[in-house]
C-alpha cells in the first residue's frame, strides 16, 4: 500500500469533488507521462510504505492524522487501490500545513521507540526496527510537508489514497 496525494487549484478540486473520475483520469495519464520518461508533475507526490508510521508519529505529535488520510470521503468516487480518496479543502490544507511547519519532525520521530510502531502494528510491518527507519519516515514527512505548504501557499485542496 502507497499513500498518494494530488494536490489541485481551486476551480479543479471543485471539479474533482463533483466528478471523481475525471480528476483520477487525470492522474493516471500523469502518471503514465512520468513512465514514459517524463519529469514527476509537482501536483502529485506519494509517501511510500511511510504513510501508517507518518500517521501515529503525527498523532503523537499532536498533528491531524487527516495530513494522511484526508477529512472527507470523496462522495461517489470509486476505489482507488484500498478504497475510494479522500479530499482536504484549500482551508484545511492550509491549517494542516501550519501544523508541519511547526512540527520538528525529527524530534516527533524520535519520540516514537521503534517497539511502539511494532506493538501497534504499523504497516509496513517488520522494518521499524531496521537501521534508517527513522530516517525513512523523515525523508518522507519533510516531502510531504514541502508539499504541504506549496499547496496551502497556492490556495489549493488535496485528494489522498491509498494504492
Amino acid at each position: 500500500m502507497i499513500g498518494e496525494y494530488i494536490r489541485l487549484e481551486p476551480g479543479d478540486f471543485t471539479r474533482a469533488l463533483s466528478e471523481p473520475e475525471w480528476v483520477r483520469s487525470m492522474i493516471d495519464e500523469l502518471w503514465d507521462a512520468e513512465e514514459e520518461g517524463n519529469e514527476q508533475d509537482l501536483r502529485l507526490i506519494d509517501v511510500d510504505k511511510a504513510w501508517h508510521g507518518l500517521a501515529l508519529v503525527l498523532e503523537r505529535a499532536g498533528v491531524s492524522a487527516a495530513v494522511v488520510f484526508g477529512d472527507d470521503q470523496v462522495p461517489g468516487a470509486d476505489d482507488w487501490g484500498y478504497g475510494p480518496p479522500s479530499s482536504l479543502s484549500p482551508e484545511r490544507v492550509a491549517e494542516l500545513a501550519a501544523a508541519l511547519r511547526s512540527l520538528d519532525g525529527p524530534r516527533a520521530i524520535e519520540a516514537v521507540p521503534a517497539e511502539v510502531f511494532v506493538k501497534e502494528d504499523i504497516y509496513p510491518q517488520g522494518i521499524w526496527n531496521e537501521a534508517g527507519a527513522g530516517q525513512y519516515l523523515a525523508g518522507h514527512l519533510e516531502r510531504l510537508t514541502t508539499f504541504f505548504v506549496d499547496a496551502a501557499d497556492a490556495g489549493m485542496g488535496i485528494f489522498v489514497w491509498l494504492d
